[in-house]
């Protein structure tokens, strides 16, 4: 039953829902094989995630008062409870998925995953060889006798064990155990093995290390072993999560309480109750802390399962070349002729590798200012900063650390660009730079020309064709100004309630202006409708689950605005709830590309506008970050960005919708309407912009 009175799906339930839209896409045939397995991966990396972000949460928040609880309508106890089983039973379904739809398919395609099985004789001697010629000098056996030893110094975080049951042949009155690591690197978690019979194998690289046992402990007879995985990184939000003043209380109390966030060890089904009171006896770990996992753990490795056939995978499409840039040599003349709008991954991103490169040489560009947020070593950028450093600019960036991140990747390159003379700003709890964007000043005769890249996906992912973003590369005057505007104020790091008004009218900016002018915008669509309008809302985002947005949906809704709202992750609305949200639509996409884009769409009475965004609809990035969300001015941009949401809108193929409960229901395909699959729609939709553009040319 649905309380009306707090009308909100819950996060982590929501969280879980879209996991299993996850497997949902990794059940259904027509998907490639090996595709398939790619979603295991993520499903099976946002579960691991949803333990290292929501658990803690969850568990901080039982040892918080009852009126706490009460006015957050946070019942953790029962909650967990059903977290936890609904946990179970998507373990079990990706389990059944696994082994009984894809590991047969992709035996018929040629390829055999040994799962929970002896290998065949002709492997016998390559896995023996492969293991001492190897994999032996990389394994670090340790002995848990009878010291107590600390569960910090053997279990690291992200990294797969063998816990050994052993007995000594001579002496088989005493029980031993010991641990083994999984050394995933330099090999990876899966080996390939020699081919026999026309089929090409592959195992789990601790099933090798199983399988040599004997061999890494002599003199000892192997009673059994199994896998163990540590999480020590969990991490408390609750200041992303809630109101500051609320968030403080929060905090009070959990350090009265003396609260320790959670470590969370997983096994795999199977291991004996006696093999985890050891452990917790010996190694210092909880009971509590263990958590019971699949037939094997850390089963994102399937994301990088090995490429045998492009039968397995999608058909290859080709990035569409921009021909607004392709035809001339200085990116900045086609930016000043137009707006030019990147629709990614189905463009080529060697615009944006060329708009960084050409301002490191470009005499006239004096000063670069750029908002990295995550810094990769494949990231194209980071060379070019350091060039146009070295070549007497001005380069300022900003950059968030983060316990998610590689802090030692980060450092190496943060040292190289002071090293050039960047100047780089890390991102300050309350002024964290989630935006994705850059600015470029040429000095010329005239004055100063500005061109900016405003996207909603960060540089570091672009050139990964994985993800589904839009870039937007301008010269508008009042977009550019109030950009420069924005940086001059990040490098203050001053706090944003200091600054009491930023003349953002263009550009919207979290902690500043956003909020408001989202209300503002649903409260024209709210008065449209009232007057008889046609009135509509379309978002697309990741996550929404600010309560100030949601209710003045609700608001929209009952005022007979028709919203259709497009998530990727999580969904505090619930659609369809009589008089609260009858004319509310919430569907998911899930297809070979990653959604990451965040849209807004306001009918306006017909003089429609749309903007886009690197902010979702939370309290951590409306209240905690610095993003930026920006209209799409250009009538020809804005055409396209319709017909992409249209696209969204009337996927027949890859949605699901939302019912009251959370359940995600296919959409009933009609013969009598056409298939439309929004993301092979939206890459038809980037060739047939490229050809017309190319046919304008020549005539």
């Amino acid at each position: 039953m649905i309380d009306v009175s707090y009308p909100y799906f819950d996060t982590n339930l929501s969280w879980l829902s879209n996991n299993f839209r996850l497997l949902l896409e990794a059940n259904d045939d027509t998907v490639p094989v090996r595709e398939r397995l790619k979603f295991m991966g993520q499903y099976s990396y946002q579960i691991d995630e949803f333990f290292r972000v929501r658990i803690p949460n969850l568990l901080a928040m039982g040892e918080v008062s009852k009126d706490i609880r009460t006015k957050l309508n946070v019942y953790p106890e029962s909650l967990l409870e059903h977290v936890y089983e609904t946990v179970d039973n998507q373990l079990r379904e990706f389990n059944e998925i696994l082994v009984s739809r894809i590991l047969p398919s992709l035996n018929d395609q040629g390829v055999h995953l040994y799962y929970k099985e002896t290998f065949a004789p002709e492997h016998l001697s390559f896995v023996k060889k492969f293991f001492i010629d190897k994999l032996f000098r990389y394994l670090q056996p340790v002995f848990l006798d009878g010291r107590r030893n600390s569960k910090i110094s053997f279990f690291e975080s992200k990294e797969l064990y063998l816990i050994v049951h052993l007995v000594f042949k001579e002496d088989q009155d005493e029980d031993w155990y010991a641990v083994v690591n999984i050394p995933r690197e330099p090999f990876g978690r899966f080996i390939e093995m020699p081919e026999f019979e026309g089929k090409k194998y592959v195992a789990f690289l601790e099933d090798i290390i199983r399988e040599n046992l004997p061999v890494l402990f002599p003199g000892y007879e192997i009673i059994d072993s199994y896998t163990l995985r540590a999480e020590k990184e969990t991490e408390l939000t609750i200041e992303d999560e809630y109101p500051m003043v609320m968030a403080q209380r929060i905090i009070k109390q959990l350090e009265k309480r003396n609260f320790v966030q959670p470590l969370q060890f997983f096994y795999e089904w199977g291991m004996p109750l006696y093999i985890r009171e050891y452990l917790s006896n010996r190694a210092g770990m909880l009971m509590n802390e263990f958590h019971e996992r699949g037939e094997y753990l850390y089963m994102q490795d399937l994301l990088t399962f090995p490429a045998f056939s492009k039968k397995l995978d999608y058909p290859y499409q080709r990035p569409i070349l921009n021909s607004e840039f392709e035809e001339t040599e200085s990116v900045f003349e086609s930016i000043q002729r137009a707006d030019q709008l990147l629709h990614l991954p189905y463009h080529s991103y060697n615009p944006i590798v060329r708009f960084f490169n050409e301002a490191a040489i470009d005499p006239y560009v004096k000063e670069i200012h750029v908002s990295l947020y995550k810094i990769s070593a494949n990231s194209f950028i980071l060379n070019s900063l350091i060039s146009a450093s070295r070549n007497g600019k001005k380069v300022v960036t900003y950059v968030e650390l983060n316990a998610k991140l590689d802090i030692q990747e980060n450092m190496q390159w943060s040292k190289k660009m002071r090293d050039a003379g960047v100047k780089i700003i890390f991102s300050i709890p309350g002024l964290k730079v989630h935006a994705k964007m850059a600015l470029i000043k040429r000095r010329v005769q005239k004055g100063w020309e500005r061109y900016a890249f405003l996207g909603t996906g960060g540089f570091y992912r672009l050139t990964s064709r994985e993800f589904v973003d839009h870039a937007l590369l301008t010269s508008h005057r009042e977009l550019t100004n109030e950009l420069e505007l924005l940086f001059g104020y990040l490098y203050t790091q001053d706090e944003p309630k200091k600054y009491k008004y930023l003349p953002f009218n263009f550009l919207q900016v979290t902690q500043f202006t956003i909020q408001k002018k989202l209300v503002e915008l649903i409260d024209r669509e709210i008065k449209n409708s009232n007057a008889g309008l046609k009135s509509f809302i379309t978002i697309k985002l990741s996550q929404i689950q600010d309560h100030t947005l949601i209710d003045k949906l609700y608001q929209a809704s009952k005022s007979g605005v028709i919203i259709h709202i497009i998530i990727s992750e999580s969904c505090g609305v619930i659609p369809g709830l009589p008089s609260i949200s009858d004319n509310i639509t919430v569907s998911r996409h899930v297809d070979r590309y990653m959604e990451n884009t965040r849209i807004f769409h306001f009918g306006n009475r017909g003089n429609d506008e749309i903007y886009l965004s690197s902010c979702d609809w939370t309290y951590r990035n409306l209240h905690r970050r610095i993003d930026v969300c920006f209209p799409i001015l250009d009538e020809a941009l804005k055409g396209q960005m319709r017909q992409v949401l249209k696209n969204y809108v009337n996927d027949n193929q890859k949605a699901v919708r939302l019912d009251l409960y959370q359940n995600n229901l296919r959409i009933p395909y009609d013969a009598s309407t056409p298939k439309v699959r929004a993301q092979e729609a939206n890459y038809r939709l980037a060739e047939r912009l490229e050809r017309n553009i190319t046919i304008r040319k020549s005539e």
